[in-house]
């Protein structure tokens, strides 16, 4: 999901042309920004003629560590957490940790001044029959969603709770923990991972290039995903942006392009890159290949909107709504997330 959010920001990113205000990022070095993030993901899992549903109330408080900036004004920082709580459906607490110490817990990212972040690795909860584990793993793997298969797998720990009441095990401490260590876990049917800091939605932070006025339109395409952007207002410093996500996978995966209307005038326009398969001519086993890729695609609506002081060139608010539907192997996976991301 992490790839596609990408591809569609690159293309907002890049295709607004000169009209009024240009929103960037003012990254300082020593500057550190302090987040409340509140994600409620409803998840339905159905399988066999069964359908599993929870609900998981994340709450985060964290802070971006600006380490370094270059001539060309990106970041080399530190995501760290200061609070975590996460509470089921029933109002089970699966973990909570308040006051951690600074740098214990924490994800090494660069960010542009256009707001596109780059993580390495990141933080997430994986919930177990036997205890739910803080993880810091690879950005582009996850165990459980990338279809490890059911067993006992290996995983670098930061913390371990009390799956009965989402309290620290004995031996953790929100004041001690630096340092991850390799920890055998077992995954399950049941098994879920919880992002600690909102990666998904942190891609929503990123602003246009160039100049942008109220008004501005664009309608982005990457292959089945399409991406709305509507420059709402700009007043007082504030720039209000609308991004609208939805799925077409009817259309070709290999396609892609824009068009919009902005005070310049409008424009229409393919993407360099994105090769159309229409007129390639492929065998019957390419085509079935394609078209289980085509099916296993995970389907994805929602609209997130962000609010930007451009004044002082930082985010104020991302709030809205994403649903990504999976339907892989006779399971079907539908996770339906709220937002509310505020600076402090």
């Amino acid at each position: 999901m992490k790839k596609i959010l990408q591809s569609l920001l690159i293309v907002q990113l890049s295709i607004f042309c000169l009209s009024a205000t240009e929103l960037n990022y003012n990254w300082k070095v020593g500057a550190s920004y302090a987040f409340n993030a509140s994600v409620v993901d409803n998840v339905t899992t159905s399988a066999m003629g069964m359908n599993m549903q929870e609900k998981f109330t994340t709450t985060t408080d964290f802070v971006l560590l600006i380490n370094a900036v270059n001539a060309k004004g990106t970041a080399t920082g530190t995501l760290y957490l200061t609070s975590f709580k996460v509470v089921d459906s029933k109002g089970k607490m699966l973990a909570n940790i308040l006051n951690v110490s600074k740098n214990c817990i924490k994800s090494d990212v660069t960010v542009d001044k256009k707001g596109k972040f780059t993580f390495l690795k990141r933080v997430y909860l994986m919930t177990t029959a036997t205890g739910n584990v803080l993880v810091y793993g690879n950005a582009t793997q996850n165990n459980v969603q990338a279809g490890a298969q059911v067993g006992n797998t290996k995983v670098d720990v930061y913390a371990e709770f009390d799956p009965k009441t989402g309290a620290l095990k004995t031996g953790y401490s929100a004041q001690t923990i630096k340092t991850t260590k390799k920890v055998d876990v077992k995954v399950t049917e049941e098994t879920d991972e919880i992002d600690v800091f909102p990666y998904d939605f942190l891609e929503f932070l990123a602003v246009p290039e160039g100049q942008v006025a109220a008004g501005d339109k664009v309608k982005a395409t990457v292959g089945m995903y399409q991406i709305d952007i509507l420059v709402k207002s700009m007043a007082a410093g504030i720039a209000s942006i609308d991004n609208s996500i939805s799925t077409d996978k009817s259309k070709d995966m290999f396609g892609g392009g824009a068009e919009g209307q902005t005070s310049e005038g409008n424009f229409n326009m393919g993407m360099g890159g994105l090769e159309s398969m229409e007129d390639v001519e492929l065998t019957t086993e390419d085509q079935m290949a394609l078209g289980s890729a085509k099916a296993m695609s995970p389907k994805m609506s929602g609209k997130i909107t962000t609010t930007f002081d451009y004044t002082n060139g930082m985010f104020q608010n991302v709030k809205g709504n994403l649903n990504t539907e999976v339907d892989m192997m006779g399971v079907k996976m539908t996770v339906n997330s709220v937002l509310d991301m505020k600076k402090k």
